[in-house]
This record gives structure tokens, sequence and C-alpha cells, in this order.
């Protein structure tokens, strides 16, 4: 993981290119649309504002879009975050315990937000090329709505798919995101995002 991590921080450049800037957001929304009915692996980690790692963690992905995913961190510690399309769970396995809320207020802080969206990205965000470096080609996303979490987002593909995320805060920290072993137009049981409350888990929160 250690090796994804610093093959990710050498492939972003600290400049961006002036290209065309709808070839740029077609590109990207072309990309997106991909991720329809996705599964794939995922490394995740969160770097400080001093450049020093704070958690490292992998897991699976399943999108079907608009709306519906799972988001399962299986290492460190076993997590899941479920969408529905309506509410969104999660569920902390070793504590027993599971929040629900609207899915539209939970979602807005979490690292998959930005590959939920179905709308165009230019309607959000301003889109610019960074450009090919290495073993990716990288778009910059910078919020329009000043409220959002994250103050820049960074995209990277491979051809038309997507391979990697970095998301920073206004506090100098960055989540980065690997996929890896990807698979699209899977075609999910009905029950894939449904979660039930084990018997026995706490339950906290109030659905949409």
């Amino acid at each position: 993981m250690k090796n994804c991590l610093l093959m990710l921080m050498s492939l972003i450049p600290l400049f961006s290119v002036a290209v065309n800037a709808s070839e740029v957001e077609d590109r990207l929304n072309r990309a997106m649309a991909s991720l329809d009915n996705l599964q794939a692996e995922f490394k995740q980690t969160l770097i400080d504002d001093n450049k020093k790692i704070v958690q490292q963690s992998k897991g699976r992905v399943s999108i079907q879009r608009p709306g519906k995913f799972l988001w399962i961190y299986e290492q460190p510690y076993e997590q899941q975050i479920i969408a529905d399309g309506k509410e969104l769970w999660v569920y902390d396995v070793d504590l027993d315990q599971a929040t629900v809320k609207p899915m539209e207020a939970g979602l807005a802080s979490a690292p998959i937000m930005v590959l939920m969206k179905q709308q165009k990205v230019e309607t959000e965000f301003d889109v610019n090329e960074v450009g090919q470096h290495k073993y990716l080609y990288w778009i910059e996303l910078t919020p329009k709505n000043r409220d959002m979490e994250y103050t820049r987002i960074y995209i990277g593909m491979e051809n038309e798919t997507i391979k990697a995320l970095e998301l920073r805060d206004s506090f100098g920290q960055s989540t980065q995101i690997v996929f890896e072993n990807q698979r699209n137009n899977v075609i999910f049981k009905p029950d894939t995002f449904k979660f039930v409350p084990p018997d026995g888990v706490d339950v906290f929160g109030v659905g949409g």
C-alpha cells in the first residue's frame, strides 16, 4: 500500500495545463458515466498537513448510480457504508453500532461523493486539466460551492477509466484512493444495497 501511496503522490504535478476546457469536461464525464455499475477494490490513505500518513485502509466498493453504493472497509477494521438511494447507513462491525441518516445529509463529506454525481461535473466544479504525468492523466476539480468539505479534488484516469482520487481539505489534509481490479457493467442482485441491522446492533439517527 505504501508503494501505491508514493506512486499517487508522485503523479500529480504542481501546475495545470491550459487546454480546451470542454474537451477535458467531456473526457471526465465519459469516465464518470462508466461508474454506473461498478465493482472494485480500493486502498485509501489519509495524509495530514505535515505530509505524514495518519491512516491506511483497504476494502471494496460497489456502485450503482444513481444513488446506490457499498463502501466496505476490510482493514484495519471492518466498517460498512451503505447507500440505498434514500438512506445512508454506517455500520461499525466491531462496535455493534449502526447510524442512519438521510442520504443527502450523510453523503456530502464522504470521499465517494464525487463519484456519485450524475449531473455533468462542470455544474458543480471548475474543471482544469493537470495533464498526463507518468502513469495517469489527471484532472483538477475546484468546488463552486465553498461550503463543500474538500477544496480540491484530483481525478487520475487511465484512458477513460478512473483509477485514483485525491481529495484535499482546508486543513491541509488529503485523502488518497487508488482503485484496483475494476469490473464494469456489473449486474447486482436486488438486495445488494439494502442494509438490515443484525440482531443486537444499536441503531442511532433518523433515516430518510
